[in-house]
């Protein structure tokens, strides 16, 4: 199937290289239907500055709303936000939960910033064993709907994106996948769909989606629900490697794909 639904991407109101306009136009010229944009939530307890503060979050919220009257009828597009466990809860039409930063002896340890900071974090702070830091990754990840009331899980296990290859510890092993499951479980029976997420892709750090197979299996055996998303923060990545995303889901096991719907909530559709 063509995907033509994409519902993580970024603009410049955070991180994102291209503002919502040139997002919107992308999204429509490449045939998409249904378009998100969650830019991300105030991150300022980590890096002051980033992300929408409440002034900038209602700016934003106006931009998007004028582009929705434009596109009306040509394009459905949604307001999003993208809140991080440890920040502050703002509001928007649907939210993202993502954990982006571990709090451990009073510092702060973002997990997807440079592979060289996080093994150097996970050195002095846990004594350079990974399965701990893991550990605490996910019991922290495993509060996420507890903390933002979100709509849906991004980027699940984060903490891998400079992980290709298992180079700095074995996604199979027990005592990763241990904590994982149990995070997992615990926000799949909050209901909260999954998304599968492209943007280490895109952005040179991975060859494959989040999260990992083995992830994946066990989140169709649980009867979980999945999105494909993009994480985008350009409009020319929009929509980045879905075609293996899908492939990567229908071989876990998936046979539905869950999308946001007009008007509120979600709605099914079949994959492939």
């Amino acid at each position: 199937m063509r995907i033509t639904g994409d519902f993580h991407t970024h603009t410049t109101y955070c991180d994102g290289k291209s503002t919502a306009r040139q997002m919107v136009e992308a999204a429509y010229r490449m045939g998409m239907t249904d378009f998100g944009i969650s830019s991300h939530a105030d991150f300022s307890y980590y890096e002051p500055g980033f992300g929408m503060s409440d002034e900038k979050l209602a700016q934003y919220q106006a931009e998007l709303e004028g582009l929705r009257e434009e596109y009306a009828g040509k394009l459905n597009l949604y307001i999003g936000i993208e809140l991080d466990c440890l920040g502050p809860v703002q509001k928007a039409e649907y939210a993202i939960g993502s954990t982006h930063c571990v709090e451990k002896n009073g510092v702060y340890v973002c997990v997807d910033e440079s592979e060289e900071l996080l093994a150097g974090w996970v050195e002095r702070l846990w004594g350079g064993d990974w399965y701990a830091f893991a550990r605490d990754y996910f019991e922290l990840e495993a509060t996420v709907w507890d903390r933002t009331h979100c709509d849906f899980v991004g980027h699940f296990d984060l903490l891998t994106k400079f992980n290709e290859g298992y180079r700095n510890f074995d996604e199979t092993r027990d005592e990763y996948l241990e904590p994982a499951l149990a995070a997992m479980k615990r926000l799949n029976d909050a209901c909260l769909p999954f998304e599968i997420n492209t943007g280490a892709m895109s952005r040179g750090a991975r060859t494959a989606p989040y999260p990992n197979p083995i992830l994946l299996r066990e989140l169709c055996a649980m009867g979980g629900r999945i999105m494909i998303n993009s994480d985008s923060h350009r409009a020319d990545t929009i929509g980045w490697a879905f075609d293996q995303a899908a492939k990567l889901a229908w071989d876990c096991g998936f046979r539905r794909l869950t999308l946001l719907a007009p008007g509120g909530g979600f709605r099914e559709v079949e994959l492939g």
